[in-house]
């Protein structure tokens, strides 16, 4: 069995509350849904490939708990721009509109990294 060490919280406010915080911003990024297309479904293949390029191109974004996770926020402005094949929010594109999309990211990471 392994000792843990208890550890002294140094922050302002409540413990609590700051062991709640993700929770809350969570709820920020969730509430703002219809603003942001990059938001996506974890049980669709296709959306996860599409994650797992986002992290080969190095859109990614600091996370507490997570290290680094991808960049939601600039997929959203991505897919809103006039460089994108398909201009509409990542859960209502139907396959081949996701295929284009893949299709994009793995030209763009051939040219990052060629």
């Amino acid at each position: 069995m392994t000792a843990t060490k208890p550890k002294l919280y140094t922050g302002t406010g409540s413990a609590i509350d700051n062991y709640n915080k993700p929770q809350q911003q969570l709820k920020n990024i969730v509430q703002s849904n219809a603003a942001n297309w990059g938001l996506f479904d974890n049980k669709n293949r296709q959306h996860r490939t599409i994650l797992s390029q986002l992290r080969t191109l190095q859109w990614v974004v600091p996370n507490d708990k997570w290290g680094e996770v991808p960049d939601i926020n600039r997929l959203s402005e991505f897919l809103k721009s006039d460089k994108s094949p398909v201009n509409k929010p990542l859960k209502k594109m139907e396959e081949k509109e996701l295929s284009k999309i893949i299709s994009c990211f793995e030209s763009m990471t051939t040219k990052k990294y060629k």
